[in-house]
């Protein structure tokens, strides 16, 4: 028999085994995927960390009411249906469970039409909700918020953060300086449930501990000398949104302290107060140091890393993803158009020192770099003249920059498949040693190859290796 269609993934909650077991085998037979728990706290892990389409819960559970995982599980996946199922109903519960937002409330015996017949209905509810996010989140996409590039390494990142902005978990994102942390913190906000609430960045390499303390938990009135009026923080006025602690491996020990207690209680006191606040944010960290190093030095607290990494992300540096550089280039010269200028262009010996160079700054160095050099230039193209000298010293180049008749194109296209062939040229064909120096792997070279040789470019003489 031919595999069935998986048609989407339900998420099983009842401490009794044999009901456990029949639900499942009763889904799976259909082509459902799914997922058995016996307990909530366990059910509401595999949430955080999986995408659901329904949630078939017991009304009693070991750790907590059904009506309690719902809640809970509605903060981490807002589209997902639930049904409950019980052995005992009444109409008490049957109330209780539709006035909290369930689906449909499945009393035992039930009949296999009208079973599948619930499940048909809560899904196609949860596809079409989110499909509707789906558009809101092309929209917020569409108003600027994008990480540019298509290598695969890039790709990959796109949909991680599509992914991940949904799951309203604590995020930490790693990277070398000026890969575009903060932008993948705001892509993450404009994505997600909270996007239309704060999103707020705090750098914790600019301040000193009392000045975070301040910064993130305010301070009352007369807390201290010069404090006329009390001051709200941070976490209070995000609150519902989003916090972006950015280089969180400079906090100091008695703030990772102090920032570990609210994560955990999801409470915060302003410096001189003495009550209370409740707090929901959802915290993204961003570094560049290795914090499981950082926790084995003893520079950064164990429990406290495991609290914000609850899901990571690691942004390649531009070294890595060398492929993306002419769109970058073409996405800073239209950024950076001067009214009195008429840059257009770079030229193909620009492109070529550009191309080599390692960028240990990073994105963030390139588009200095192109604003510069657009600043420098009166002419419609931008020559080697015009770049950073260091950019022309041999160290930072993988390969010297080539000067040959065949860079008489103009596009940026035509720049990136002469810079191709050149390499593939000084390397004898060889496309593993080529595909090294360009930064892509295997694959994308061979696809790019195949697309000029359609293009009619004989590729025969440097293409054997």
């Amino acid at each position: 028999m031919p595999e069935k269609r998986k048609k989407g993934r339900i998420l099983i909650v009842d401490p009794d085994d044999i009901n456990r077991k029949n639900i499942g085998h009763l889904l799976e037979r259909e082509g459902y995927q799914t997922s058995k728990t016996i307990d909530g706290t366990v059910a509401l892990n595999e949430l955080r960390h999986h995408h659901f389409h329904i949630l078939f819960a017991n009304l009693q559970l070991a750790d907590m009411e059904g009506i309690q995982l719902m809640q809970q599980a509605r903060q981490l996946q807002p589209d997902l249906e639930v049904i409950f199922i019980t052995d005992q109903a009444t109409v008490e519960s049957a109330v209780r469970c539709m006035m909290a937002g369930a689906f449909s409330y499945l009393p035992r015996p039930f009949s296999i039409e009208h079973f599948f017949s619930l499940v048909g209905k809560a899904l196609e509810k949860t596809l079409i909700r989110r499909e509707i996010r789906r558009q809101h989140q092309e929209i917020r996409q569409d108003k600027g918020i994008q990480f540019i590039g298509q290598a695969p390494a890039v790709v990959q990142l796109k949909s991680d953060i599509a992914e991940i902005a949904q799951l309203d978990c604590n995020v930490l994102i790693t990277g070398e300086t000026g890969t575009g942390k903060e932008l993948v913190a705001s892509t993450i906000h404009a994505l997600s449930r909270r996007a239309n609430e704060r999103f707020l960045p705090i750098n914790c390499s600019a301040l000193t501990d009392e000045l975070m303390l301040n910064e993130l938990f305010g301070h009352e009135k007369e807390a201290f000398t010069g404090a006329t009026q009390f001051r709200t923080g941070l976490f209070e006025s995000a609150n519902g949104g989003i916090i972006l602690l950015d280089e969180i491996g400079e906090m100091p020990m008695s703030m990772q302290a102090k920032l570990l207690r609210v994560l955990q209680e999801k409470k915060i006191m302003r410096v001189g107060g003495t009550r209370q606040i409740d707090v929901d944010v959802r915290i993204l960290a961003a570094t560049n140091r290795d914090l499981i190093d950082e926790v084995k030095n003893k520079n950064f607290r164990q429990d406290l890393y495991y609290r914000i990494n609850v899901v990571s992300i690691e942004i390649p540096p531009l070294r890595w993803r060398r492929d993306d550089i002419p769109l970058l280039i073409q996405h800073f010269l239209a950024k950076y158009l001067l009214p009195e200028h008429n840059v257009k262009c770079i030229s193909p010996e620009a492109l070529d020192l550009l191309m080599a160079y390692d960028y240990p700054g990073n994105v963030r160095e390139l588009e200095n770099i192109i604003e510069r050099s657009q600043a420098m230039c009166r002419e419609q193209e931008i020559q080697p003249c015009h770049l950073p000298s260091e950019l022309d010293q041999p160290q930072t180049m993988l390969i010297p920059p080539v000067r040959e008749d065949v860079y008489a194109a103009r596009t940026l296209e035509e720049h990136e498949r002469n810079y191709i062939i050149s390499v593939l040229s000084r390397v004898n064909g060889n496309k593993t040693k080529a595909a090294g120096i360009l930064g892509i792997d295997r694959v994308s070279l061979w696809r790019k190859l195949k697309k000029y040789q359609q293009q009619g470019i004989d590729l025969s003489g440097i293409t054997g290796g």
